[in-house]
């Protein structure tokens, strides 16, 4: 299906549409999670908004049916956390390793992001930034692979 291209309400609209629409931003580890990945730069805030939602997702759920294993993300608006619960992917005892996300309900092992309504607030120009908390006792059978965080945005109009 082509795109709408117009006629739009006056001549400037897309350009005012692209002011204040931005696509999550996201930051995306590659191969085999063996240890904490913190302080990432994501990106800069175009405009005044707020993080909705953080979510993560592996390829690879790992598998350790001995010792904890999982992995939790963190985003944080100019250094400071804007979760009170982080996303987190948590190994199942006798669950195969599996391509798992935070971003839906009902699979085993998973806990969804909680975000701090009063510290999820940006201004244009503040810098987002992950990290990823790995939980792990020993060397697991499979490790946790390929790893995406992503962090939504609205903007506050």
């Amino acid at each position: 299906m082509k795109p709408y291209t117009g006629p739009f309400e006056n001549p400037s609209f897309a350009s005012q549409i692209e002011s204040v629409n931005m696509s999550p931003m996201i930051a995306c580890f590659s191969g085999e999670i063996t240890a904490d990945k913190g302080g990432y730069p994501i990106g800069a805030a175009r405009f005044a908004g707020h993080i909705s939602d953080v979510w993560i997702t592996v390829e690879g759920s790992g598998k350790d049916d001995t010792n904890p294993l999982s992995m939790a993300a963190n985003a944080y608006i100019n250094g400071v956390s804007c979760l009170t619960t982080p996303p987190a992917i948590a190994h199942v005892s006798g669950e195969a390793s599996a391509q798992k996300s935070t971003v839906s309900t009902g699979d085993t092992g998973i806990t969804q992001a909680v975000v701090n309504s009063s510290a999820n607030q940006f201004s244009a120009g503040d810098i987002i930034t992950v990290g990823l908390t790995m939980t792990r006792t020993a060397s697991p059978t499979t490790e946790m692979a390929n790893a995406c965080v992503v962090v939504e945005i609205m903007p506050d109009v």
